[in-house]
């Protein structure tokens, strides 16, 4: 009798606390859905200042809604940018940032937190390092990674057999709804599509062909939406998890920390947002506190690094960044003011699991060094003008070693076969 008075002590308790968050859960509650383009550079959609028509659906979202002009990927590459958008915290806090790593199960993420709230959470992914495998279904009533079956990611498209799944399971959801769609395409290999094979056929033409590709799946997605009557009652997220190289500074793909790669398109949209252009500088660590901020559950968001960006602080924060990879490297980024620096330094591969190591960067453009970049005169950052010793940079450095000094989670591990070592070497991230 005592157990059953405490277990229904507990469940009332946990009941008050959904109902303190957000009130009787109901089809009046916000649903969130959650779009993420895979390396989508922030200048190849049209709200970022593209020139060629590649995402009309995309950017008829964003003008809805409020656009950030600068908004900064926390690692530059799929799983920890990713594990930061989920969770909130950074990159190393997390323990996704390599591929013999998980997300902390310990970490609640937006979507376990929305589900003990009494979202319907659902996801639909079509990325290889999104998988299960390394803890992205957490809070996920369904997580649908199917299309990962269909084909060699170098010969075939899967954007529209992702919509048809996320628009399948529409009649189906219980609003109010948490849905993430991840889409792949614009990832390397950039293929043709012949409805869009007018703008050329040189690499970054072929990528805009996929963006152009993805943008028509992503309107046929909201189309759905509306249709159903969800579209006007739900938070719109759409970004990207990283950009990508192009010969900006002698690379190509996304291995640095140049802006080309780490700045990413951001709208969001939804009830109550005027439409806009917002005059902060936006992080990946703000995704969930803004979300949680938006559907009143701000106990959730306690011990979180990010703000609310539709309700940002006065001062300006500086923007960290961290990647492990490629290997053999760790690079570190601090932009604090108009002044970008980023450290890299070698590291030892042989603490690094086979599987995951591949080889250093193949394209030559990673360097171990300090660099520093002043992006109000210099926005492609082509001018180094780092000075060893100097004040600026003496502050920046301290900054940089403060923010990393005891960061790190304790993650699990995983144990890479060679079935999937060839499929992340057929994706270029080991050579």
């Amino acid at each position: 009798m005592r157990t059953r008075l405490i277990t229904l002590a507990v469940l009332v308790l946990v009941a008050a606390g959904v109902f303190l968050w957000l009130g009787p859960l109901g089809s009046s509650q916000p649903n969130v859905l959650l779009i993420c383009v895979d390396t989508l550079r922030h200048d190849h959609v049209g709200f970022g200042g593209c020139q060629r028509p590649v995402s009309p659906n995309i950017d008829a979202l964003a003008e809805r809604g409020l656009i950030f002009p600068v908004a900064y990927s926390q690692s530059g590459w799929t799983m920890p940018s990713m594990a930061t958008m989920l969770t909130g915290h950074y990159p190393s806090d997390t323990g996704a940032t390599d591929f013999h790593r998980t997300i902390d199960s310990n970490l609640p993420t937006l979507a376990s937190i929305l589900r003990a709230a009494g979202y319907d959470t659902r996801a639909f992914v079509s990325h290889m390092l999104l998988t299960p495998t390394y803890g992205f279904n957490k809070g996920f009533r369904k997580y649908d990674y199917s299309v990962l079956q269909v084909g060699h990611p170098h010969d075939v498209s899967t954007a529209d057999r992702l919509t048809n799944l996320a628009i399948s399971d529409l009649d189906a959801l219980e609003p109010p709804f948490f849905m993430w769609v991840h889409y792949f395409d614009p990832h390397f290999e950039y293929l043709s599509h012949d409805e869009w094979n007018s703008f050329g056929d040189s690499d970054i033409e072929r990528y805009d062909q996929e963006i152009a590709y993805t943008d028509r799946e992503v309107g046929r997605l909201l189309t759905a939406l509306d249709e159903h009557g969800y579209l006007d009652n739900t938070i719109v997220i759409f970004t990207s998890d990283h950009g990508e190289e192009f010969g900006d500074h002698g690379g190509a793909y996304h291995y640095t920390s140049y802006e080309e790669v780490m700045r990413v398109p951001l709208s969001i949209t939804g009830p109550g947002i005027e439409p806009g252009m917002a005059d902060v500088r936006a992080q990946q660590i703000d995704f969930v506190p803004t979300v949680l901020s938006m559907l009143g559950m701000t106990d959730a968001i306690e011990g979180l690094p990010g703000i609310d960006l539709l309700n940002p602080p006065a001062d300006e924060r500086a923007v960290f960044m961290e990647r492990d990879r490629p290997p053999g490297y760790k690079q570190r980024a601090i932009i604090d003011g108009d002044l970008k620096l980023v450290a890299i330094a070698p590291a030892d591969t042989n603490l690094i699991p086979w599987g995951s190591r591949g080889t250093f960067a193949p394209y030559g453009n990673v360097h171990a060094g300090t660099f520093m970049y002043d992006l109000s005169y210099d926005p492609d950052e082509m001018d180094n003008v780092y000075i060893e010793g100097a004040p600026h940079t003496e502050r920046l450095l301290a900054k940089l070693n403060a923010f990393m000094e005891g960061r790190g989670a304790e993650s699990g591990t995983v144990e890479m076969d060679e079935a999937t070592r060839e499929k992340l070497e057929a994706l270029g991230y080991v050579q």
